[in-house]
């Protein structure tokens, strides 16, 4: 990543941009990174993100705290880095434009400062320079991350990849007329339960490279096969990026959750009755409050932590999100999100994991429980692992027993109103 390619006359020299000494003068005048700058993720983010993004480190991306002074990076993967040239320790507390030089098309950097002011995604071409003073052309795809919790923004996710030969045999293609390179116009973002749609219009993609520097790329080709493939993973890079980010702060936020309602359980917890009544419904299933923060689970049985391996004590208080993985989809997210919204039942089949990791096929039924006023007072999730049996022939009887264990979970509340659902007041 990052191969110089030499052009006589085009390429700067080291010289040229740096006088002696002046490397070690100038690191040496960077400010020191701010306890806010160090603690900017872990603020609002699970500890594992650490871990999370450190196997992504053959990866150039970097990560961007609007909140701070400056909007400095907080996060910088080895491999933007290794790319760049620069160490960690020179990277963090500095806003990006750092790496920006005199042939830097303007107009692409007022397209990524406009993305930001406006908290959307962007995906354009840039001309960056590596600490020795070498420029070299990326494919740059920007997306702002939001809080699950409030949807305020968190931060901003960069990754870049290198274009190297690939740029100018592009001519004056559009990015209308090859989609391919920067991906379908008409693509829609889901980023922590936010839709963005990208870019539209017109772009020529040629218009982000300096005319001063096109003969940097003239060097080696490209067949379209590997310009798809090279400019296609900055934006894989970016959805791995932002769902790690995503889980990160549903972690987070969960644990919020869980904290507070164990602080709360004396005024948030079922009647004795009503659970007892609910132990003798052989389902795995989960009850929900909607009027809580989060629709935390407030009763989980028995098959259910068989099932999925947690705890009753590391369940209640925590959102159903905590069995999302990484190839669970998001638009069956969204279904459930929806029904849920509407106070509408709904069947799904979604990509669950266990507590080791494990994951598993969840005929996933959720159905709203009703009060005598027909407001609905708490949700009701019953989970049934579909087999490679099930997945064959289609059988109804899961569907059958789903049913029916709604049905007497509803029959175990409203014979046991009187106790059990008046215990809870709005929070």
């Amino acid at each position: 990543m990052g191969r110089r390619v030499y052009t006589p006359s085009r390429v700067p020299s080291v010289s040229s941009l740096q006088q002696p000494g002046e490397e070690s003068r100038v690191s040496s005048m960077l400010p020191p990174i701010t306890q806010s700058v160090m603690e900017s993720m872990s603020q609002v983010y699970d500890t594992s993100v650490q871990r999370s993004l450190k196997k992504m480190c053959h990866h150039s991306f970097v990560i961007t705290d609007p909140h701070l002074h400056g909007h400095p990076i907080v996060y910088a993967s080895d491999a933007f880095l290794h790319m760049s040239g620069y160490t960690a320790e020179e990277v963090l507390g500095r806003n990006p434009k750092f790496l920006q030089g005199p042939d830097t098309d303007r107009q692409a950097v007022f397209q990524v400062r406009d993305a930001i002011h406006e908290a959307r995604p962007c995906n354009l071409v840039l001309l960056n320079y590596t600490k020795q003073g070498w420029p070299y052309q990326i494919v740059l795809h920007m997306a702002p991350v939001f809080s699950q919790s409030d949807d305020r923004l968190l931060h901003f996710v960069g990754a870049q990849v290198p274009l190297v030969a690939c740029c100018c045999s592009l001519g004056k293609r559009t990015v209308q007329s090859a989609p391919f390179l920067l991906g379908s116009q008409s693509d829609t973002w889901l980023l922590l339960g936010r839709k963005f749609s990208s870019c539209s219009g017109s772009t020529t993609l040629t218009s982000h490279l300096p005319s001063s520097k096109m003969t940097l790329c003239q060097t080696g080709s490209c067949t379209g096969l590997q310009k798809k493939k090279k400019l296609k993973v900055a934006q894989s890079v970016l959805q791995l990026v932002v769902y790690e980010l995503n889980r990160a702060n549903e972690l987070k936020w969960a644990a919020a959750l869980h904290s507070r309602y164990l602080s709360e359980n004396a005024d948030t917890a079922l009647c004795s009755s009503l659970t007892l009544a609910l132990q003798r419904i052989q389902q795995s299933f989960v009850i929900c409050n909607p009027r809580l923060p989060g629709i935390p689970v407030v009763y989980a049985s028995d098959m259910f932590v068989h099932l999925t391996g947690y705890q009753k004590d590391e369940v209640m208080g925590c959102n159903c999100r905590f069995l999302q993985g990484q190839n669970t989809d998001a638009l069956v997210v969204q279904q459930i999100t929806d029904s849920v919204k509407e106070e509408k039942a709904c069947t799904v089949r979604i990509l669950n994991y266990r507590k080791n990791g494990q994951p598993f096929w969840n005929l996933l039924h959720v159905a709203p429980v009703r009060d005598h006023t027909a407001k609905t007072a708490y949700f009701v999730g019953v989970q049934w692992e579909l087999s490679s049996e099930f997945l064959q022939t289609g059988n109804i009887m899961p569907v059958m027993g789903q049913l029916g264990a709604v049905g007497a979970i509803k029959v175990a509340f409203r014979s046991l109103q009187s106790q059990g659902l008046c215990r809870y007041g709005r929070p």
